[in-house]
């Protein structure tokens, strides 16, 4: 992986208790692909756009009681030291670092908030992009917070994100020159880490339902725009005792178009 893609959101993945449901959900929303992939125990779906990986899903079964969640993979040159380096900032690990055989190694952390995501050192360049995203891809992240200087105190040491303002006024962490997350306060005092999605636009002349009649028509819940997908819970290789994360938990779409 190259030097600019560290500090950076490479994978997302959604753990789900019906992989067929959401297949059908998001392969409508977005004309997602999948690629069923056995592993030790159970079965691994690639998420494609097109024919590149860009997240996977796995079935909620692997972690009992838990919500259906996404959760963000952020590439680091070191996964055992960013777990370390997350402890001493003030965050918790709560997966430790792992191999996973021709991907890289992998851990689970949280910050001081709960908020948790996956740090890998990966072994390959999959999920690395360069310039704009395309349709039906990842597009950004959004971080809210309950502790702003917190927030910013800890992810610059963990990952050297810069903070700063964007001309619309919004505080925004970047790396290697790129803006890569957005973070706005919580006045409710909870941490909520989100990704945007990047939707596909239907083609001139060919009339098509609405985004909300969509995701009604295949089982989703129509909702005001958000323009987010909430990703909460942890990834998940094996079977593990976890702790959950905090109440505030669900997933909201309302991708760009």
């Amino acid at each position: 992986m190259s030097k600019t893609a560290e500090g950076t959101f490479i994978w997302r993945e959604i753990m789900t208790p019906d992989v067929a449901a959401s297949k059908r959900f998001y392969g409508e929303v977005f004309g997602w692909k999948f690629d069923d992939m056995p592993m030790d125990g159970f079965t691994y779906t690639m998420i494609k756009n097109g024919e590149t990986g860009i997240g996977g899903m796995a079935s909620l079964d692997m972690i009992p009681g838990a919500p259906p969640h996404w959760i963000g993979t952020v590439c680091v040159a070191d996964t055992d030291a960013s777990a370390k380096l997350a402890v001493e900032a003030g965050g918790k690990v709560m997966m430790p670092p792992g191999d996973i055989p021709g991907y890289g190694r992998f851990a689970v952390i949280a910050d001081p908030q709960g908020a948790p995501l996956t740090v890998m050192q990966p072994s390959s360049n999959e999920g690395a992009r360069e310039g704009m995203p395309g349709l039906g891809d990842f597009c950004w992240e959004h971080l809210n917070t309950a502790d702003m200087a917190g927030s910013k105190a800890f992810f610059g040491k963990l990952f050297g994100w810069e903070a700063s303002s964007s001309p619309a006024g919004m505080d925004v962490f970047s790396i290697h020159g790129k803006q890569v997350v957005s973070v706005t306060p919580d006045a409710r005092g909870r941490a909520d880490p989100l990704a945007h999605l990047r939707g596909h636009r239907p083609a001139r002349g060919r009339p098509r339902p609405g985004r909300r009649q969509r995701r009604q028509g295949h089982g989703g819940r129509a909702r005001r725009p958000h323009h987010r997908l909430v990703l909460r819970g942890h990834r998940q290789r094996r079977r593990h005792d976890l702790p959950l994360p905090g109440p505030r938990r669900g997933v909201a779409l309302s991708p760009c178009s």
